[in-house]
């Protein structure tokens, strides 16, 4: 029994190799998000003229074999279909990006120690952990790895954690013309206004749970168009989401933990699709190819993101 994690983890890898081998190819794929001439700002907009709602793949969508935050997993979840990858992003201690959710190296990767306690190279040497605690071979992406990955294909969300400077990875962001197809996420008005501040192309995610917070925003300096309304995890907020829509602002709700417990329990994707009936842009999925799957049965993602990239703003 003792050697049964191992082999496990060898026929993980082994498939996760196989699989990223198979790269989508930038200029053909439907999945793709590939206008340079929008922002973020801009293709969520179209996407809510269009009528669909987007998913995104909390973590880069990790399955058994792909472990969250790691551009093998990015591809896979990329062929499933158009969706928007929310990713993390923390600091190393020599001042490099790393992606990395949590402030511990112990639980995703053979390390262990705090992620600002190492160097971008020492956390690179080892090798992820899938969620099922499985090591497989692959390693974290810097933030630069995986903003070149995205060009020309995807939408990142980079999920911006305690100890990096917001402006420091707008500033990343906008360095390596990636405003295009990358947004941050924030926890607070100051850092979302701080984010802001850096840049007049980013857009910006951070928590609205009323409008009077949205008017705060707004008073500060964040236009509503560069906003994307983080509404939480629990509560499915109808009102609040109708009343974004009015305001030209993307919501986004998290179905993770709860909704998606509750599909993967009953084996019942449909409410997903009943989502898709209220005024919600993107909801957020621990099991995002059950929840584009269902939704695809009503929406064509990949002619909404066609459309998209065909268009200008």
């Amino acid at each position: 029994m003792a050697h049964r994690p191992f082999r496990l983890a060898l026929t993980y890898s082994l498939s996760a190799i196989l699989a990223a081998c198979v790269s989508l190819p930038k200029e053909e794929s439907l999945n793709a998000f590939q206008n340079p001439a929008m922002t973020v700002a801009d293709y969520l907009d179209c996407m809510h003229d269009q009528d669909v709602l987007l998913v995104a793949a909390h973590r880069g969508g990790p399955a058994p074999g792909f472990p969250e935050n790691a551009l093998e997993t990015f591809e896979r979840t990329q062929t499933v279909g158009a969706m928007v990858l929310e990713i993390d992003v923390r600091r190393t201690s020599d001042g490099k990006f790393v992606l990395m959710h949590d402030e511990t190296l112990d639980r995703t990767s053979t390390g262990k120690g705090r992620v600002d306690g190492a160097t971008l190279a020492q956390i690179q040497a080892l090798q992820l952990r899938d969620n099922e605690g499985y090591v497989t071979l692959f390693h974290a992406p810097s933030l630069k790895e995986a903003l070149d990955w995205g060009r020309d294909r995807a939408m990142l969300q980079l999920d911006v954690k305690p100890g990096s400077m917001v402006e420091d990875v707008v500033r990343f962001v906008v360095e390596h013309d990636a405003q295009s197809y990358a947004a941050v996420v924030v926890y607070s008005v100051e850092d979302a206004l701080r984010a802001a501040a850096a840049s007049p192309d980013i857009t910006v995610s951070v928590e609205i749970t009323d409008l009077e917070r949205l008017k705060l925003l707004e008073d500060g300096g964040l236009p509503s168009n560069r906003i994307m309304a983080w509404t939480g995890v629990e509560k499915q907020r109808l009102e609040l989401w109708s009343g974004l829509s009015e305001r030209g602002v993307t919501s986004a709700w998290g179905a993770m933990w709860y909704l998606d417990r509750d599909v993967k329990s009953s084996g019942d994707p449909s409410p997903f699709v009943k989502l898709a009936k209220t005024q919600l842009d993107i909801v957020s999925s621990d099991i995002p190819d059950v929840a584009y799957e269902a939704l695809s049965k009503t929406q064509d993602l990949r002619a909404a993101v066609a459309a998209c990239n065909a268009g200008t703003r």
